[in-house]
């Protein structure tokens, strides 16, 4: 009988050995879950987006220097190379990142006879290989040029959320601010924002997001620009969280 207590005893003891060497281990800095720290689900809802606003003080008749025109300046025609003011040879006869740089070639009052306008509906810039202005763009441009090429600004206050579509509301952002420098061949450092795909992939691995919000480990942008605008921001946001359709 003692020796059967021992057997048994010597048994259990190795048992429970075996289970210990054989527990899962999941990987450092996981919760619960071995995939967690591998598998990031790529349309997580972006952390701390700006709140809702409410109210309004632009003027959806008037387009301003600063909420519009030197936003699309900035991405389609004063990218590091061009006329930025600090290149050489033909760009550097512009500088388009300022409001005295831009009236250089723009007549107030005088859409038509403005060379910017010119050189946009001919097709002479952005040079070959770069996103083309869109009709839209060119449009505001002309109207901004037409109610005097003010340097004028507003505080937008007000934001409509209640039907974000990337068609409607995401494409217009990236055309403002973006893909004058990441779109068409020359799309900088390989990423190209005017096509869905292109769009969808900085979701899925997190920039897009990461640099819009000026999160720390990414790239701010837009490049040399303030951040773009809480209502442009909660709409990236509300977007992404819907799956990032494009819808």
């Amino acid at each position: 009988m003692k020796i059967t207590y021992v057997a048994l005893s010597l048994i259990l003891i190795l048992v429970i050995i075996f289970s210990c060497q054989h527990q899962v281990q999941f990987p450092t800095g996981s919760i619960g879950n071995p995939d967690t720290t591998t598998h990031i689900p790529t349309t997580n809802p972006p952390p701390n987006p700006p709140p809702p606003i409410t109210g309004s003080s632009c003027s959806p008749d008037t387009v301003y220097f600063t909420n519009t025109i030197l936003p699309m300046m900035n991405s389609n025609c004063a990218m590091s190379g061009c006329h930025d003011g600090l290149s050489r040879g033909d760009a550097g006869q512009y500088t388009l990142n300022t409001y005295s740089g831009i009236m250089a070639i723009v007549r107030a009052g005088n859409a038509n006879s403005s060379k910017l306008v010119s050189v946009i509906a001919n097709g002479t810039m952005p040079p070959r290989g770069h996103t083309a202005i869109s009709a839209a763009q060119l449009d505001l441009i002309k109207t901004w040029i037409n109610q005097g090429a003010l340097n004028n600004t507003c505080t937008e206050t007000t934001c409509d959320t209640t039907n974000v579509t990337y068609s409607a509301s995401i494409v217009p952002i990236l055309q403002s601010y973006c893909t004058g420098c990441h779109g068409g061949s020359g799309a900088s450092a390989g990423v190209d924002l005017s096509v869905y795909s292109g769009v969808l992939a900085q979701v899925q691995n997190g920039k897009l997001w990461g640099d819009v919000s000026h999160s720390t480990g990414y790239n701010a942008m837009p490049v040399g620009g303030a951040m773009l605008s809480s209502c442009d921001l909660n709409k990236i946001s509300i977007w992404i969280k819907n799956g990032a359709p494009n819808n």
